[in-house]
């Protein structure tokens, strides 16, 4: 995970580079996916690019970074929807990666089957998603809870149980589920908010990220980053699901 965070912190700010590299470790621990694979909420393309170097299809809204994924040459295929009914065959991949996507969904449980109708019978659906305790572990409570939730777009921070239900009623079998937020893990991330400012300067005025990555504790940031955390007290969940 070390290599990988040193690759976020090149180019992406240090709280964001935190939970990143810890992602991508744990969608890399899947490889090889079964293909085609789809990405859903593909953004910029970074993400893919530093996970799985090469993706078949990538989808996201059309008022998303989405166009920023062509000059990462990550994806065979980009495809725009409205947030609503995604435009490809039922039955028409074998995997479906999602990474923190599905905690700023407005309509959940839509978005859900319609990731279920695209996959292959016996399908595998990889995703990450945020979940109740990271805002119960931020630095302060009150109003400051809510001002992250609506800064940081936050519609769905369910809790574990309320993830399992999903994923039941949409017609999903959960085969891992790893809690890999701490309390710790969350409060860190969070006071990197503020950390990272310099570097947020640094973009601004240059349109570069990797100001003084070298000097940051990477070792003891590892450390951590790489605690899980009890999966119902987790800020954030991985799940491998199947299409039943």
């Amino acid at each position: 995970m070390k290599e990988i965070l040193k690759e976020y912190l090149k180019s992406r700010p240090l709280f964001l580079s935190l939970i990143r590299a810890k992602e991508a470790w744990l969608f890399q621990r899947q490889l090889p996916l079964k293909t085609p694979v789809l990405d859903v909420g593909c953004g910029d393309g970074f993400f893919a690019k530093i996970t799985f170097k090469k993706i078949e299809i990538g989808l996201d809204l059309a008022d998303s970074r989405i166009n920023e994924a062509k000059r990462e040459n990550v994806y065979e295929k980009l495809v725009t929807y409205s947030g609503h009914e995604i435009p490809l065959k039922s039955e028409s991949v074998a995997t479906v990666v999602s990474n923190c996507v599905l905690e700023h969904v407005p309509n959940l449980e839509e978005v859900v089957q319609e990731v279920h109708r695209v996959l292959k019978p016996g399908g595998v659906f990889l995703t990450t998603v945020m979940a109740k305790p990271w805002e119960e572990n931020l630095m302060f409570g009150g109003w400051y809870k809510g001002w992250m939730r609506r800064k940081q777009v936050h519609f769905n921070l369910l809790n574990y149980w309320e993830w399992m239900k999903l994923w039941k009623n949409c017609g999903f079998e959960v085969r891992e589920k790893i809690g890999y937020l701490s309390s710790t893990a969350c409060k860190l991330i969070d006071f990197c908010h503020y950390v990272s400012l310099p570097s947020l300067i640094s973009y601004k005025l240059t349109g570069v990220w990797d100001w003084g990555w070298k000097w940051y504790p990477t070792r003891w940031l590892v450390k951590i980053m790489s605690e899980n955390g009890k999966i119902e007290k987790s800020g954030a969940i991985f799940f491998e699901l199947r299409k039943k």
